[in-house]
């Protein structure tokens, strides 16, 4: 036993990641702790901007910086759609909305649930409630490209801490670029060398 404990810690302490399960049957990966500077990219939110590379500048390379920071720090990246969007009460005195999405095509990076659906929330006070609030509509009337790094909360319970972006084709492709993705359905070419005498 000891044994164990030994390995275990020394894992940990190595940066090793470990899977476990969440709740719903998907296959999590444990990588690190959430940590300020992930909270940075994972802030619970939406944007809605759709054509950042037109605009240019200073808000292009911001763009580019938090498409790439998310992408390369996310367990699982996808194309989703918003189902479903829940409006609730933690407590007496602030609200929170559910958001239940479903994958539209395979996973960008990492492994999705089972039944392809990840749920989200985000709670009057924190960044991306007023992302939220009053755009239901809006949020169900396209893709979104969902970063997803999993955490666990005070209770012990595995949640996703996320964020949601346009999933337009440079977005896509932008992601695609970022994580190395190769669409294993894309048709190979296969190169034949014929020697000439």
């Amino acid at each position: 036993m000891r044994h164990c404990v030994t390995l275990l810690l020394a894992l940990a302490l190595s940066g090793v990641a470990c899977t476990t399960t969440t709740s719903n049957g998907a296959a999590r990966v444990v990588t690190a702790p959430f940590t300020p500077e992930l909270a940075v990219y994972f802030d619970d939110a939406v944007d809605y901007v759709e054509n950042v590379e037109d605009l240019g500048g200073r808000v292009a390379t911001d763009w580019r910086r938090q498409i790439d920071g998310l992408s390369q720090n996310s367990d699982i990246v996808a194309v989703v759609r918003v189902e479903t969007v829940t409006a609730g009460a933690e407590s007496t005195s602030s609200g929170s909305f559910r958001l239940s999405t479903i994958a539209t095509r395979a996973a960008l990076r990492g492994t999705l649930p089972d039944d392809h659906r990840v749920d989200l929330r985000v709670s009057e006070g924190e960044v991306g409630y007023n992302t939220v609030r009053n755009s239901a509509s809006r949020l169900q009337s396209r893709e979104w490209i969902l970063f997803v790094r999993w955490y666990d909360d005070a209770d012990g319970q595995v949640r996703p801490h996320w964020h949601l972006t346009p999933a337009t084709p440079s977005a896509v492709q932008r992601v695609q670029d970022a994580v190395g993705y190769v669409d294993p359905n894309a048709p190979r070419e296969q190169v034949v060398r014929t020697s000439s005498n």
